[in-house]
């Protein structure tokens, strides 16, 4: 288990809070959040197996002082190093990049099949855990640039059970883009909605945002959703 160091602060990114993170998060894997030494931190604890690639929207944002300011405080935590020159009198700022997991009917799918039953076993008991479906990352200037060209982006298996970032052009692969290549500043995560399936089983119906209620009949607690389940069968 990897404790990535956030504290508690939030940003906000094109008008959503974000939390602000330290050390590398991957979009699409599964943490919670966690104290250690008086402060919150993120702790990642799996990545599910990404049967099929799952769309992500990659957005270039301008940045402003309080996401430069993120960044700066991450990025002599991560790997890699990235230059930005940053001016707030200037009217152009330079811009980082924000990933979103759009095809959320896809990842529910993902989450739900057998492939992923330990992953899916792991939510049920640990309840405070949640999916991280947006990251905002700062890159070197030629990925940048590769994020903004390419018409496609999806989040796809690369090397042992780990996975990366894929970039198309007209369908064809152009670039691959490792989470560790640039600057994690900030994220946001969803929790899992359970029910019952017709055969009385537990599964994921939808994925909300922390604040969010689920949908109807579905429970943020996977115990809850079996005492639904109970109290129908008997």
């Amino acid at each position: 288990m990897v404790l990535a160091f956030t504290g508690c602060k939030t940003i906000s990114v094109q008008d959503n809070q974000y939390q602000t993170a330290k050390e590398q998060i991957v979009l699409g894997s599964i943490g919670q959040d966690a104290n250690y030494l008086l402060e919150q931190h993120y702790s990642s604890s799996a990545i599910p197996n990404y049967i099929t690639p799952i769309k992500v929207q990659a957005t270039a944002v301008p940045f402003n002082k309080s996401s430069y300011k993120s960044f700066q405080q991450a990025q002599p935590f991560q790997t890699t190093k990235v230059q930005i020159k940053y001016v707030d009198s200037l009217e152009l700022k330079p811009s980082f990049i924000n990933l979103e997991i759009v095809d959320q009917v896809g990842l529910i799918t993902l989450l739900n099949d057998k492939t992923n039953a330990d992953i899916k076993e792991y939510l049920v008991n640990q309840t405070e855990s949640h999916i991280v479906t947006y990251i905002s990352m700062a890159f070197p200037e030629n990925i940048l640039k590769d994020l903004q060209d390419a018409e496609e982006v999806f989040i796809e298996p690369s090397g042992k059970k780990s996975i990366a970032l894929h970039l198309y052009k007209e369908k064809e692969l152009i670039k691959i883009v490792n989470f560790f290549e640039g600057v994690v500043f900030a994220y946001k995560t969803a929790s899992c909605c359970w029910k019952e399936n017709d055969k009385y089983q537990l599964e994921i119906v939808d994925l909300v945002d922390a604040n969010d209620n689920c949908p109807n009949k579905s429970y943020l607690s996977a115990q809850n959703a079996k005492k639904e389940i109970n109290y129908y069968k008997f």
